[in-house]
Order: C-alpha cells, then structure tokens, then sequence
C-alpha cells in the first residue's frame, strides 16, 4: 500500500504543478490579448524620403550636364578652323592669280 499511497502523492504533485503551469499559460494569453503591436514605418519612409531626394538631386544635375552638351553641340562647327583658313588662302591665291593673269 505504500507504494499506492506514493504513486498518489506523486500523481496529486504533478496534477499540483500542472494547474500552476495551466494558469501561467492563461495569465501570458491574458498578456499577449492585451498587447497591441503597431506595425512602425518611419524609418523606412525616411530612407524612402532621402533615396528620392538623392535621385532628384542626380536628376537634375543631368538634365544641366545635358543642356550644357546640347548648348557646345548647338555651337559647334563640321568644318575644322584650320580647313576653313586654308579655302580662304586657296581662293585668295587663285583670286590673286586671275588678277595678275588679267592684268598683263
């Protein structure tokens, strides 16, 4: 009988300790119910925020390299400086030759 009344002490413990554990679980549940978590975004719409303010920044310094490109090209010349004096001492001689050959 002993060994009854020990296996009742011990079954009568673990029931003990079960319901302890049982209303651990009940007052964590009562927590977590209460608790509300809020979902935070601030710190990614800051990142947001300065990513765009970066790439407006890049864009506009873009669209003025663009306009300064358009603006050489616009002034450019398709003839060389130096091609364009040698026609003018070519035509200068040939004008020169005509004369003196009119002339005489």
């Amino acid at each position: 009988m002993t060994k009854l009344e020990h296996l009742s002490e011990l079954l009568v413990e673990e029931l003990h300790s079960f319901k302890q554990e049982v209303n651990r679980l009940e007052r964590i549940k009562q927590g977590l119910k209460s608790t509300s978590i809020k979902a935070d975004s601030t710190q990614i719409e800051k990142m947001v925020e300065t990513h765009l303010r970066k790439l407006e920044l890049h864009q506009t310094s873009q669209q003025e390299n663009r306009k300064e490109l358009l603006t050489k090209i616009k002034h450019t010349r398709t003839i060389p400086n130096w091609l364009a004096i040698l026609a003018l001492l070519l035509f200068l001689s040939q004008a020169f030759c005509i004369v003196i050959l009119l002339l005489r």
